[in-house]
């Protein structure tokens, strides 16, 4: 509840300092104000604080409207309908800017913009009309004075507060100024001598010339300078103006006449660069939109090429394991010894090759069941991942049947590693049930020969001659 009391304060004190200064500026013109900045400064408020705390806001800036208007010598009559009608005023835009589900924060797009336009536009209509039921004799003066003013002030001012706040916030990404202060502000002095020098005599007719400086801090610097810019040559024009210098201080017209046309003038500055702040705001948010996109694209590309390599990946994997005993499939063998056999042809070096198969394989599956016969091989598989050397390479290459790989090992090297296997498997044994298997080799080494096959056939028939020799045997080829 606290802090709901320090923002309603917060809110009628910023109210209080825009009407005081809109009203102090007001006395140089008969009490007539080119400028109401105080009911943007409310709707801003709505706009930003939560729904719930609206009514607490929207009394204390009725209690303080009213405080200022008895303070300005208006009646109490008049002061009380001022009062109403400000508040009736934020209210009724807010309400219809959340119908038409404005953003909370930020520049309206073109199409909003219009939209936005036409809300202010029917709204200060009938708040004007409100205020100036207290002064029938001049119903049409007060409201016309009540209209433009209003109207002006929230077109240039609720956009302002809303870049402003949408910047620091980060809800909306603005050209803002960052480390080219020293640019916005030349920009901004260059639209202040242009305005001044346009406005503070009138024997020249250059208010045309504004425009140029308008332009120039809407293009560098988007909708954040189109609003800077606008209020500022508004601010040079009403300070000037009602000074009693430039063109429009020289006509020869009354001074609600003068006012009128000091707010025709500031409207033609907002209507410039407002629609093209906008579609710059426009375009930018698409283009970072795009930019987004192609971000979000880029990295679903990036991941589905990650998982299509690493399904590629799984899948070599998989066509290079044999399922049933872990080592290495047939393909993947045959693959390494083609590459062993080119190396050693380009360094001039030899490697070798031991085909095994299991003794009696057959009885086992006949006897026991092709399941034991699985759990055989399975057993084989174990004994030759922990019986090998490192840089060597065992596959299954048929049923039963297996190759061994021994890259840079000559063929006594070779036959110590495939002896030991040997041994190793002829004394393993299943526990259930309780049965063992041995393995008969044939060993080759690549002296000489430029072919696998041939190599692979010489193996064959050495693994050939251990079967006919007794089994359980390692034979070398001739």
């Amino acid at each position: 509840m606290r802090h709901i009391t320090v923002r309603a304060a917060l809110v009628a004190a910023l109210f209080c300092i825009n009407s005081l200064i809109v009203i102090a500026a007001s006395n140089y013109t008969g009490g007539f104000a080119a400028l109401w900045s105080a009911n943007a400064s409310l709707v801003f408020m709505l706009m930003i604080f939560p729904r719930k705390e609206h009514p607490v806001y929207c009394v204390s800036v009725f209690f303080a409207s009213l405080a200022v208007n008895l303070f300005s010598g208006f009646p109490m009559e008049t002061a009380l309908l001022y009062s109403f009608s400000n508040v009736l005023e934020a209210v009724l835009v807010f309400l219809a800017l959340v119908r038409l589900r404005f953003p909370r924060t930020g520049l309206y797009n073109p199409a909003q913009l219009f939209e936005f336009g036409i809300v202010a536009t029917a709204v200060t209509a009938i708040s004007a009309t409100t205020a100036s039921l207290g002064n029938l004799e001049e119903f049409g003066n007060a409201w016309l004075s009540w209209f433009a003013s209003d109207l002006l002030g929230l077109l240039i001012f609720l956009p302002c507060f809303n870049i402003i706040h949408a910047t620091i916030t980060g809800t909306e990404k603005y050209i803002w100024p960052g480390h080219r202060w020293l640019e916005f502000a030349g920009i901004m002095f260059l639209v202040f001598a242009v305005s001044a020098v346009a406005l503070v005599q009138s024997a020249v007719p250059l208010l045309f010339l504004t425009a140029i400086p308008v332009f120039i801090a809407v293009f560098r610097f988007g909708p954040f300078g189109g609003m800077a810019s606008t209020l500022m040559a508004a601010i040079v024009a009403e300070f000037f103006t009602l000074s009693g210098f430039g063109p429009i201080a020289g006509l020869d017209a009354n001074q609600i006449t003068k006012i009128f046309v000091l707010q025709a003038y500031i409207a033609s500055q907002l209507m410039l660069a407002l629609p093209i702040a906008s579609l710059l705001a426009d375009r930018q948010s698409k283009v970072e939109k795009i930019i987004e996109n192609e971000k979000l694209l880029r990295i679903l590309a990036e991941k589905d090429h990650r998982k299509a390599e690493e399904a590629k990946l799984q899948k070599m994997r998989l066509l290079a394991r044999d399922e049933l005993t872990g080592l290495s499939s047939r393909r993947h063998v045959m693959e390494q010894c083609e590459q062993a056999l080119h190396r050693a042809q380009k360094g001039n070096r030899t490697f070798s090759i031991a085909i095994f198969d299991v003794d009696n394989f057959k009885s086992v599956n006949d006897q026991f069941g092709h399941a034991v016969g699985d759990d055989i091989l399975r057993m084989i598989g174990k004994i030759c991942k922990r019986t090998k050397s490192r840089n060597h390479l065992i596959g299954r290459i048929g049923g039963e049947e297996f190759l061994m790989l021994m890259p840079n090992s000559s063929i006594a090297e070779a036959e110590a590693h495939v002896e030991r296997l040997r041994l190793a498997i002829m004394d393993a044994r299943l526990l259930e049930p309780d049965i063992g298997v041995t393995v008969s080799a044939g060993l080759a080494d690549s002296s000489g020969f430029h072919d696998l096959k041939e190599m692979l056939l010489l193996a064959d028939k050495a693994l050939y001659a251990a079967k006919h020799g007794g089994r359980n045997r390692l034979e070398i080829a001739a």
